[in-house]
Order: structure tokens, then sequence, then C-alpha cells
């Protein structure tokens, strides 16, 4: 959860606004209170996901094993509800 103060809200909405929408909650301090907490709609729409802390980026992919046409066609179909 992050937090703002009431100034910071008033003075970069926009910013706190694009944390909500990431679906982070936000707490609102007033002289070191929480005053109030901003927390996102949940409408069943998928949250954005921050790749830029994923391991899978520091792994080493050549190590994986290579996958056929036939199991990658399985995949794809499988991801996409068909089997």
């Amino acid at each position: 959860m992050k937090t703002a103060t009431v100034r910071h809200l008033r003075n970069h909405y926009s910013a706190v606004l694009r944390w909500i929408d990431a679906g982070e909650e936000v707490a609102i301090s007033r002289r070191g209170k929480i005053v109030a907490r901003l927390v996102p709609e949940s409408d069943g729409r998928r949250q954005r996901v921050d790749w830029s802390v994923s391991a899978a980026l520091g792994m080493d992919k050549s190590l994986l094993p290579r996958l056929s046409a036939k199991a990658s066609a399985a995949l794809r179909a499988e991801s996409q509800g068909e089997h």
C-alpha cells in the first residue's frame, strides 16, 4: 500500500490516480495520521503486472527446453480456452 499526504494528493492527483488504476491501495495522511484510504473499484478488470520485478527477466532462457510446433500449438490453444 502506498501513502500520500493530502498536499501530495492535491498537487499530484493524476499520479495518485495512476497508482489506484494499477490496483494499488493508497492511504491518505494529514499531519502524520491516516485519514482516508483510496481503493480501486473491483470491476473484474485484469490488473496491470509490473514485469520489471519479474524473476523471469534475470533467468537464463537458453537453459529452457525447446517446444515442438505441436506442443506450442497445444499450449496456445489451452491458453485461449480451446481444448
